[in-house]
């Protein structure tokens, strides 16, 4: 973007601004923002419902957690479920191409270093009203596939650290639970907004709904699309940026000529839509039923699954979902399933079918101080490629029809001493999975202390497991073939592995939360975070195979253990100002993240030996044992804040801002040209300002113009992704 239309932009909001305040003057008072007048002591009454699966105070929860609510969301002007969650302390959220972002808690993610992109963070679970809605491909969350939208959405509920004990395996890093919203009161309920934006963004949403004495219904829609803010892509082999390419080299040097293929819509970030129906039955106190279905469809192009080429690649969804819930005095089941087709990386050899299936039991007994828990889960993940590949030539990526499963039994207890001041509570799960045929324990331990209704300080012990994973488990490629001799063949392949170990994360974490003076709040939390198991793909020893009569040798690159070990240990700052008006809310999360035993390398100690590594049995997984160093490729330091402010009743000013300190993101690229600048990105430090206006000619009727990154930093957030500019956003919202 040009200096000459950043200042018509700039100047574009000065008048919006100058405008809007001359109708507020002019307009009656009518009430704006549900939080406006909001007094401290009501602020630390927000409940959460994700930390002990109970509805229990935000302010005596005993873990780490935020709760972002919808009035927040739409004060900020937040054009996305990911966009919104950069307003949530511990939060690491970059965009990669127009409103695709990645999403980690802590950073986590895209590790180990030199690794191949898993296309999403695989250490994060995300969840809707409880739902797992968990991708087993490569592991975590395709965020484009959710089916709800903002306009769904009453709040957004994070718990940063391991929380396996709770949910299951999968929440290593953190859990972010979206909880939709339900009519405030009887009768037909409707809210509908749409707005308009730069690079021909458009998001729509509407909901209509009823509400009576014993049960209500609602159903949504919503839909976005949006260009790429370039047309341009990035080649690892040739480090250039390349504009509207007709060919495409890939590491090993190869001309790859269908580049329409793989970028169908070359100018499309994103474009989905779904819809949902929610269903709620509530015949007698304590007792309630939740239905849920609802469909989605989606294309967009993101930094993902591996092509060997370039960071950017398109991905495509179709899924149907239904998701019932039961609550009965102490007994609460959960039974979801979801199914559809996904396409990575557009090619034919890249689409699936799959299923997965999510049972929950469990039982909650309370007798005086004493809460007690226990539960049973059945998860099970089904992913088939065979209709759509050549299964004899290995032509797809696991060309068969493959199963994670995992079975999990928990125990959870609390106990309250000293008139209620000490809480104490403990959790245990065992998860039994088929691949690896291993069961992984999983625990926490929790305390917390309330001297008074002001301050709480508690303190947590956790570990979670990650499960395996379908590409991990059951990848079958074949990536090379070759005659070397009289009916002598070589086939560089990549294999599953069956017995690879889990990742696995302890965490030990202190936090104390309280109002400082009057209207001032603050909440502090210390961690250290301990993982290790983590795997790469890598070269393993070669085996040979008879195909009729002719001799196969077979050189394996495997899903791998590495020895490597990550540490991070930090500290998150937030607080939250409150007055009749004016709402602060800062945060910052400063960390060291270090590794040790981090080789360089991708090789077994007895992998063949190759061009590539011509001494393996030297330059292997375990050739830096002992080595220590620092991870490059998370901030150290992240953070940011919203100012909100309310102009009387009907105007409302909002400034958020989101910040990082620079990272080196390293690529497997890196290890294979080994020439210091492919497969290695440096992203530098970015401050990202957005600010809102909100202004309500009548009551329920709001007009909204948002700038984003109105600082126009335009540069790219992921590694030789999208750059991202100044944007402008404009709309309409209803409620009723």
């Amino acid at each position: 973007m040009t200096k000459h239309s950043i200042k018509k932009s700039l100047a574009l909001i000065s008048v919006t601004i100058f405008w809007l305040g001359n109708v507020y003057g002019q307009a009656d008072t009518v009430r704006l923002n549900a939080y406006e007048d909001l007094s401290l002591k009501e602020l630390l009454n927000v409940r959460i419902v994700s930390v002990s699966k109970k509805s229990e105070l935000l302010f005596e929860a005993p873990l780490s957690a935020s709760v972002l609510t919808k009035e927040e969301i739409h004060n900020a002007g937040c054009s996305s479920i990911m966009e919104a969650l950069r307003l949530v302390p511990g939060m690491i959220i970059r965009e990669q191409t127009n409103g695709n972002y990645d999403v980690q808690v802590r950073g986590m993610g895209n590790f180990p270093t030199d690794a191949s992109f898993d296309g999403v963070t695989t250490t994060m679970l995300a969840m809707i009203d409880g739902r797992p809605v968990y991708n087993y491909l490569k592991g975590g969350t395709f965020w484009e596939t959710l089916p709800v939208d903002l306009n769904d959405i009453e709040k957004i509920e994070v718990v940063r650290g391991p929380a396996a004990a709770l949910y299951g395996p999968n929440a290593v890093s953190g859990v972010i639970n979206i909880i939709t919203r339900h009519p405030q009161k009887d009768g037909f309920y409707t809210v509908a907004n749409s707005s308009l934006g730069s690079y021909h963004t458009i998001i729509d949403n509407a909901s209509l709904g009823y509400r009576s004495k014993n049960w209500n219904i609602i159903t949504s829609g919503n839909y976005q699309g949006r260009d790429r803010v370039q047309t341009s892509y990035y080649e690892i082999f040739r480090n250039k940026w390349l504009e509207n390419p007709t060919y495409l080299i890939d590491y090993l040097g190869d001309t790859m000529k269908n580049v329409s293929q793989m970028y169908p819509k070359a100018r499309l970030a994103m474009e989905k839509y779904a819809g949902n129906i929610f269903l709620e039955y509530n015949p007698a106190e304590k007792t309630k039923f939740n239905l849920t279905a609802g469909a989605q469809h989606s294309m967009v192009q993101k930094v993902s699954t591996e092509n060997g080429i370039t960071p950017l690649t398109t991905n495509a969804s179709d899924s149907r979902y239904v998701d019932f819930r039961a609550n009965m005095k102490g007994l609460s089941a959960q039974v979801s399933y979801n199914k559809g087709t996904q396409i990575t990386d557009y090619n034919p050899g890249n689409k699936y079918d799959f299923n997965t299936l999510d049972v929950n039991l469990e039982y909650n007994y309370t007798k005086g101080a004493l809460s007690i828990k226990p539960g049973l889960r059945y998860q099970s993940a089904v992913y088939d490629d065979t209709k759509y590949v050549d299964t004899v030539n290995e032509t797809g990526v696991f060309n068969d029809r493959v199963e994670i499963i995992t079975q999990t039994a928990s125990l959870r207890g609390e106990y309250k001493l000293f008139d209620n001041k000490l809480r104490l509570v403990a959790g245990w799960a065992l998860n039994k999975f088929n691949y690896p045929n291993a069961t992984y324990g999983s625990h926490e331990f929790a305390a917390t202390y309330k001297v008074n209704k002001e301050h709480l300080f508690r303190a947590v012990y956790s570990r979670a497991p990650r499960s395996s994973t379908i590409y991990d488990t059951y990848v079958d490629q074949t990536i090379g073939y070759y005659q070397s001799g009289n009916q002598q063949f070589t086939r560089f392949a990549l294999v599953g592995n069956t017995d690879i170990t889990l990742l696995t994360a302890d965490m030990f974490e202190t936090g104390y939360r309280g109002a400082i003076t009057s209207g001032l709040y603050v909440d502090v939390e210390l961690f250290d975070n301990h993982s290790k198991n983590y795997s790469a793909v890598a070269g393993n020893r070669a085996f040979t195979e008879l195909e009729g009569v002719d001799t196969v040798t077979v050189i394996p690159v495997s899903p791998t253990n590495l020895p490597l070990k990550m540490r991070q240990q930090g500290i998150t700052v937030s607080l939250s100002y409150s007055s009749r008006k004016l709402q602060v809310k800062p945060f910052i999360t400063i960390q060291r993240s270090v590794t040790t035993n981090d080789s360089r390398y991708r090789y077994t100690s007895d992998a063949p030996v190759s061009q590539l590594n011509p001494d393996p049995a030297q330059n292997n997984i375990y050739s830096d044992m002992g080595k220590q160093a620092a991870v490059k490729g998370t901030p150290s330091v992240f953070g940011g804040g919203s100012v909100n402010y309310s102009l009387g009743s009907k105007m409302n000013i909002n400034l958020s801002a989101y910040y990082y300190s620079s990272q080196t993101y390293s690529h497997v690229s890196n290890v294979i040209f080994n020439d210091g600048i492919r497969g290695i990105d440096h992203i530098i430090a970015k401050l990202i300002l957005n600010a809102n206006i909100t202004y309500e000619p009548a009551k329920g009727l709001h007009l909204f113009c948002s700038g984003k990154n109105i600082l126009n930093d335009n540069s790219r957030e992921f590694f030789h992704a999208d750059a991202v500019p100044v944007m402008l956003l404009g709309g309409i919202n209803y409620e009723f």
